[in-house]
């Protein structure tokens, strides 16, 4: 048994460290910042682990050299049902743990001082006092836009494209050379999946494969090729106690009565996730399909105002017209001269009535 644990520890460690390879022998002047998005979930948590692991081991070798500092990024979103007591003490207890890093915690609403396009955006779509009136706070202005999408699945879009902008402009802000995501092979599969669902398949070589991207940094994801389920018993093995203490984020279950209140991202994770058990390389095809798709080598330098995904043309697409006349959108200059993608096209469409029956 204790052979067989010692065997998994080192495959573990062999696939995310294969992974890291870009970083390895790099410039020997310089060394670079890499920024690590932590969600306390048990795949990020395991990633901070491998990499601190690794990163030991460098350093207990006075021949080798350490090739890289690792910078945590905690993003405190209203969407974490997490204790207001809990979310300093963890953070707290992973300073402790991993003491060689720097641990930084920000709130999903401080994208607006981030990135001043988002708050642009918003007033185009949204015209109730309750975002344009100065005085009230970042904190309320991003509640009040999100409670104004009518479904799950359009405030899931919304909170995960924000999410990944802020984590972008912060690396950016930060210097950082580049970001690494805590996603499993089961995690990307479901982005995949929901990401077709909900028109954004145009994103997905930036968004689910290792490389460069449209936002000024590096993307890699080095548990990409580890299933959830080989995370969750190496970090049984490894660090049993830190998840004790900190509690690591717990799945969502759902049942047939909550299926209708599913977004279509949480579908996908619950789909893949289950049927990962009976068909584990069905899914692990879903993510290695994905990664052959290449990005085109250039683009015309337009982008989604929102999303910032590279557009191939000045001119809105027959499908995202369709649906800003939905809204009646289509008269409005402003909104007809915002480049928008048709996956942000399709989340806005789902603005409450109130919200836009001005």
């Amino acid at each position: 048994m204790i052979f067989y644990m010692e065997c998994f520890i080192k495959f573990i460690h062999t696939k995310a460290r294969r992974r890291m390879d870009r970083y390895k022998d790099g410039p020997k002047d310089k060394q670079p910042t890499l920024l690590l998005p932590l969600s306390f979930g048990v795949s990020s948590l395991s990633l901070l682990h491998l990499l601190d692991d690794q990163l030991a081991h460098h350093r207990s070798n006075e021949y080798k050299r350490v090739p890289y500092k690792l910078h945590v990024l905690s993003v405190d979103s209203p969407t974490l049902d997490v204790p207001e007591e809990s979310r300093t003490t963890r953070l707290e207890i992973l300073r402790s743990n991993f003491p060689d890093h720097t641990f930084t915690e920000i709130p999903l609403h401080s994208i607006f001082r981030y990135d001043e396009n988002v708050a642009e955006f918003m007033l185009q779509h949204y015209s109730n006092r309750d975002i344009s009136d100065a005085s009230i706070t970042d904190e309320n202005r991003l509640e009040a836009f999100r409670s104004s999408l009518s479904t799950p699945t359009s405030r899931a879009d919304f909170d995960c494209v924000l999410l990944r902008k802020l984590v972008v402009a912060f690396a950016n802000s930060e210097g950082c050379d580049g970001i690494l995501w805590g996603d499993s092979d089961s995690r990307l599969a479901a982005k995949a999946l929901a990401g077709v669902a909900n028109g954004r398949g145009t994103g997905l070589p930036w968004e689910v494969c290792d490389g460069p991207t449209p936002w000024g940094v590096h993307f890699t994801f080095p548990v990409r090729d580890i299933f959830k389920s080989e995370l969750v018993q190496y970090a049984s093995v490894r660090f049993p106690d830190l998840i004790s203490k900190i509690g690591s984020k717990e799945q969502k279950i759902f049942n047939d009565q909550a299926t209708k209140n599913m977004s279509i991202s949480d579908l996908m994770t619950q789909y893949v996730e289950q049927q990962g058990e009976k068909y584990p390389g069905v899914m692990a095809n879903i993510v290695r399909t994905i990664d052959k798709l290449q990005p085109p080598k250039s683009h015309t330098g337009l982008s989604c105002v929102y999303c910032g995904v590279p557009l191939e043309s000045a001119q809105m697409d027959p499908a995202t017209l369709s649906i800003l006349e939905e809204r009646d959108l289509i008269v409005d200059k402003d909104v007809k001269a915002t480049l928008t993608c048709y996956g942000c096209a399709r989340t806005f469409l789902d603005f409450k009535q109130s919200a836009t029956s001005k």
